[in-house]
């Protein structure tokens, strides 16, 4: 047998000894059997070729993610494409990806499934994630893919409810699966001649016997799950985090290279002055000044192709290169109190829902809690996920769905370009001597050394991203945020409109499981799972520390709550207590506490959504009113313990010392 590789002594408790027969010269010549059944470049280990999902049979020799094989792809129903070539960059899998598979005659156990990984990780667990570097469980939840309910067999997703560990091997063990009957199932076909060391009949099977017994078998025995009672294992690699998230800071640190030291350069298009005397019709309440213009921000963009796709312009040596500036619209608002307060006020950054914009920071609400708070905002709309970017997203998911993953590209220009307008109101913008900004005392009416982040839905989520990089701001709230775009979307009803495209484009039953598999790898430079254990304790490269708090609502429609958890779990968070719930995973910290990342959870009193496969379902005494993702930002105190945390990293009790429970919207 093969000497263990070093990496992964740790996951070995004692050396297993394989069966008798596992050195013989007919395993290396397959006991003289030819392999002719499943389809060269599959798995092989279920009949279905994708499945199971992710797979180091799918790496390459060169330890990049090898192209798929037709069978392995959603096929079109229209004419389209689905690329097979997209993921090639990528030397493992993301730390998002749901884990797929399949199980002809299985019935799932009733007490694995989903929200609650505590079977996962017990004695009696029927399936096993395991980090084979460390020999850590990794918990979890076993659950029917409801957007693939006439996929026959059923599609299968472990959802991990921890970030996939980086830069190691993952292996997924599976034993005791029944029939309907109560019946034990035997072993998968094509998988048993790996675990009794006989004849394999299935291409590319024979060849995996070293790394099963070197890796796959040595970690489920350490772990209590003997091979002779496996049904079906395998295991994956994942993509190191340095790797995962070197493309952001390449296009972050190239772009601030190229802007002059004075601050990027602005033009303003428009400065609304409200002064109570003649002032304009669209003023708003409580706002003294409106100022619209446009940043320009050094590009890495090229021209989009004929599918609208923009990709990062690279050098030979796949670094981005800047070329030029794109100018990007901001919106900052200043309040009256940022002119008649006792000081000037913070810049509080807002970050725009799902496909939204800049003009989601015009609401009432906010610009209430500006004047009664004392902040300035600032908005733009988020470049390569705004309503801009629609169309496109639309475009490609009919044409050519494999390459949605390149749209993340220009995603992460938005992000930096939001970096760019926090060091301009801090830099060029606050060296605007005109008197709209200038208090009756002669200062700037806003702070450039105090700029801050909020950001609700999609600004939570993609907030994640911007406070992991964020050089000018330290401090942030990510409201309502999400994590994890597979999960993240398959439990959101805004996701349902995509769905119907998906569907029309690839009809077949388990394409969107499929889609969303892929996804968890092809969004992994830009998803928050990848940058969140980078915002508080453990910073990226030339990047300073920050704190976060995370604000969840409990049942929002929109962002389903364990998104919400798994993301602060990933952040290294606590849950703020008294809570609304205990959480699987965070550790509960008492208030008044700066702990850097914390959680808090408010309860409007809708009730438990009973139907925990797909998006909650609200009140159903009303249907169309109870999705609480848009109430937590306009409750008052979530608003107080808000301010309050971002002025001094506290995080307070606004509850009176129980738990944050309310009626209905605010």
């Amino acid at each position: 047998m093969r000497a263990l590789p070093m990496f992964l002594m740790a996951a070995c408790a004692a050396d297993p000894t394989p069966p008798a027969d596992t050195d013989v010269v007919g395993v290396d010549a397959n006991f003289g059997v030819e392999e002719t059944e499943g389809i060269d470049g599959c798995d092989n280990l279920l009949p279905d070729c994708f499945y199971p999902f992710p797979s180091r049979a799918l790496i390459a020799p060169d330890g990049r993610i090898a192209p798929l094989p037709p069978e392995a792809v959603p096929v079109s129903g229209t004419g389209g494409t689905f690329s097979t070539d997209v993921l090639s960059d990528h030397v493992g899998f993301g730390t998002a990806s749901p884990i797929l598979w399949r199980f002809a005659g299985a019935v799932l156990p009733a007490d694995i499934g989903p929200f609650d990984p505590s079977r996962s990780v017990s004695d009696d667990a029927v399936v096993v994630v395991i980090d084979a570097a460390t020999g850590a469980r990794i918990p979890h939840w076993v659950e029917p893919d409801v957007r693939a309910a006439d996929a026959d067999p059923p599609v299968w997703v472990i959802r991990p409810s921890i970030p996939l560990p980086r830069g190691t091997e993952i292996v997924v063990g599976v034993r005791g699966l029944t029939d309907a009957a109560g019946t034990v199932l035997p072993a998968a076909e094509a998988f048993a001649p790996l675990r009794d060391a006989t004849a394999s009949r299935h291409l590319g099977v024979h060849a995996r016997r070293p790394h099963f017994e070197d890796v796959v078998f040595p970690t489920l025995d350490a772990a209590g799950f003997a091979r002779d009672q496996l049904q079906l294992a395998w295991s994956f690699p994942t993509q190191s985090g340095d790797r995962a998230t070197a493309l952001l800071l390449a296009v972050r640190d190239a772009i601030f290279a190229a802007l002059p030291t004075s601050g990027p350069p602005y033009t303003l298009e428009r400065v609304l002055e409200c002064t109570g005397v003649d002032e304009p019709a669209d003023c708003p309440p409580g706002i003294r000044v409106v100022v619209d213009g446009t940043v320009d921000v050094p590009s890495v963009m090229l021209p989009p192709d004929d599918l609208g796709i923009r990709r990062i312009r690279r050098d030979s040596d796949g670094r981005p290169v800047v070329e030029g500036a794109e100018s990007w619209p901001f919106r900052l608002q200043l309040p009256d109190i940022a002119f008649t307060g006792p000081d000037p006020v913070p810049v509080l950054q807002y970050g725009h829902g799902f496909l939204g914009s800049r003009g989601e920071a015009n609401n009432g609400w906010l610009r209430e809690q500006a004047q009664r708070q004392g902040f300035a905002i600032l908005a733009t709309d988020m470049q390569g996920m705004s309503n801009a970017i629609t169309t496109t997203w639309l475009n490609v998911l009919l044409r050519d769905g494999g390459r949605f993953p390149q749209l993340a590209e220009l995603a992460l220009q938005g992000v930096v370009n939001q970096l760019v307008q926090q060091r301009m109101v801090r830099t060029s913008l606050a060296q605007d001597a005109r008197a709209a900004f200038r208090r009756d005392d002669d200062r700037l009416a806003w702070d450039p050394d105090t700029v801050w982040y909020a950001g609700n839905s999609q600004g939570g989520s993609v907030g994640t991203v911007v406070m992991a990089t964020s050089l000018d701001v330290t401090r942030g709230l990510l409201g309502v945020p999400g994590s994890g775009y597979p999960f993240l979307l398959h439990r959101s009803t805004v996701f349902d409109a995509y769905d119907v495209a998906l569907r029309t484009a690839y009809p077949e039953p388990d394409a969107i499981s499929r889609f969303l598999g892929l996804l968890g790898t092809g969004f992994d430079a830009f998803d928050p799972l990848t940058f969140a254990p980078h915002m508080h304790g453990d910073p990226l490269p030339g990047t300073p520390d920050h704190e976060v708090l995370l604000h969840v609502a409990k049942e929002d429609q929109q962002v389903v709550n364990e998104a919400s958890f798994i993301l602060g779990r990933a952040a290294g968070g606590v849950l703020m207590t008294p809570a609304v719930r205990p959480v699987f995973g965070l550790p509960e910290q008492p208030y008044p506490a700066s702990p850097g990342a914390a959680v808090v959870e408010v309860d409007f009193g809708i009730p438990d959504d009973p139907t925990p496969l797909d998006p909650p379902d609200g009140d159903p005494a009303d249907p169309a009113g109870s999705d609480t993702h848009g109430w937590l930002r306009r409750f008052l105190p979530a608003q107080d313990q808000m301010t309050h945390f971002l002025r001094t990293g506290e995080v307070i009790d606004v509850c009176e010392g129980e738990p944050c429970v309310t009626d209905g919207a605010p």
